[in-house]
């Protein structure tokens, strides 16, 4: 047990039948903690009726926040971050749960590499659907903006991140301009003057067995330019080869959404507006087949 206080935030919407797996799993961590549960169906639906009557029996041991209307992910995970007390702070997705010990060994990495680090993530599980189960593969640590900007960092889930309470704070929180890629953008705030910090140990379970949304191409592509224009001030200031790179491996990306969707016209197009050379995307391929034959999850390192 370690006594530095921890604010832990569930977000939920449209899952009463989950939220309470969530909620036991920030319970049950070995470390002093408040927990927010911030309700974003809209106040008196039936979703807010349903989730309310699971949370009944918890009582005060959390602080249930009823959003009048629905917000959205970014919006309700801001307004539990301004209550926030703890000297650290993570934002749990109502369809994962947290081994007991992940915030406490986290937090200990965290006092021990000290304030030049800003956040912490973990090895973790992600249970796929028909059975089908990943462990991670992502180990990496200290500097960690260029592969953050390219989205290739891959911590699985927003669910896996132990942030400075303070530090997130001066971020201004998340982008209700974004629905998508507005994890990656508060880690590019983070990691743009700080290191990032791990813990090597599966200590966070993702649940993808249940996908409610499966966004279409055109969507993704429009997420994707949305995003790039945002953090379009953080790659001016980085050399252009650099800045290259990262829009290279992003058109990768966006390539691989882009077969199973049969888009991948429009994606080979991306990919020689930037310039993706035949060996960078040799080493593509061999990467994605690396993941499927050995069942690992981990982000893309062109860098």
């Amino acid at each position: 047990m370690i006594d530095i206080p921890v604010t832990i935030v569930i977000t939920t919407y449209h899952r009463p039948d989950r939220i309470c797996r969530a909620v036991d799993s920030a319970l049950a961590q070995t470390c002093d903690k408040e927990v927010f549960v911030v309700d974003d169906n809209g106040r008196d639906t039936d979703w807010q009726k349903q989730t309310a009557a699971q949370l009944a029996k918890y009582g005060d041991t959390i602080t249930y926040l009823v959003n009048e209307e629905n917000m959205g992910v970014s919006r309700a995970r801001n307004r539990a971050l301004a209550l926030a007390q703890g000297r650290y702070i993570t934002f749990l997705d109502d369809d994962d749960e947290i081994v007991p010990e992940k915030l406490e060994k986290q937090v200990r990495r965290m006092e021990e590499l000290g304030d030049e680090y800003s956040c912490c993530y973990c090895a973790y599980i992600k249970y796929l659907s028909g059975g089908r189960i990943h462990h991670s593969h992502e180990t990496l640590e200290g500097d960690a903006l260029l592969p953050t900007l390219a989205r290739v960092f891959y911590p699985g889930s927003g669910s896996n991140l132990l942030v400075r309470t303070d530090y997130m704070k001066d971020t201004g929180g998340y982008d209700p301009d974004l629905t998508r890629f507005e994890d990656y953008l508060v880690m590019v705030k983070l990691l743009k003057d700080h290191k990032l910090a791990y813990v090597d140990e599966e200590l966070l379970i993702i649940h993808y067995e249940i996908r409610e949304k499966n966004p279409t191409y055109e969507s993704l592509v429009v997420d994707d330019e949305k995003y790039f224009a945002k953090v379009r001030e953080y790659m001016d200031s980085l050399p252009e080869k650099e800045q290259q790179r990262i829009l290279q491996t992003a058109s990768l990306e966006r390539w691989r959404y882009a077969l199973p969707r049969h888009e991948t016209k429009d994606a080979l197009q991306n990919m020689k507006k930037n310039k993706v050379s035949a060996g960078l995307f040799l080493r593509y391929i061999l990467y994605l087949a690396d993941r499927l034959v050995r069942k690992r999850s981990y982000g893309f390192k062109p860098f």
